[in-house]
């Protein structure tokens, strides 16, 4: 009688474990998932950083070309002032 008592104890303690370990299951992998759309999400974010990135060189380069055409053309250099259009390579 004693030891159906202690294996229906152990039976109760098996469950519990089992549940535990499917629930602790599920919550990794749904923080593998989580982990993989931040990942994601972060690629897509530095790829909009670098093209960002990009477009301000290129705007920094245009308006220093059109500094540049403007304190030549200030200063009197040259015959002619130069197209703003062709120093920004339009």
């Amino acid at each position: 009688m004693e030891h159906n008592q202690d294996l229906i104890r152990l039976a109760g303690v098996v469950e519990e474990l089992l549940g535990s370990y499917n629930q602790l299951k599920q919550e990794k992998n749904d923080l593998i998932r989580t982990i993989g759309e931040r990942d994601k999400n972060i690629s897509e974010l530095q790829a909009v950083i670098a093209k960002m990135k990009e477009e301000k060189a290129d705007v920094s380069q245009r308006v220093s070309g059109i500094l540049a055409a403007l304190e030549n053309w200030e200063q009197g250099h040259g015959d002619e002032p130069e197209k703003l259009s062709e120093i920004n390579g339009q």
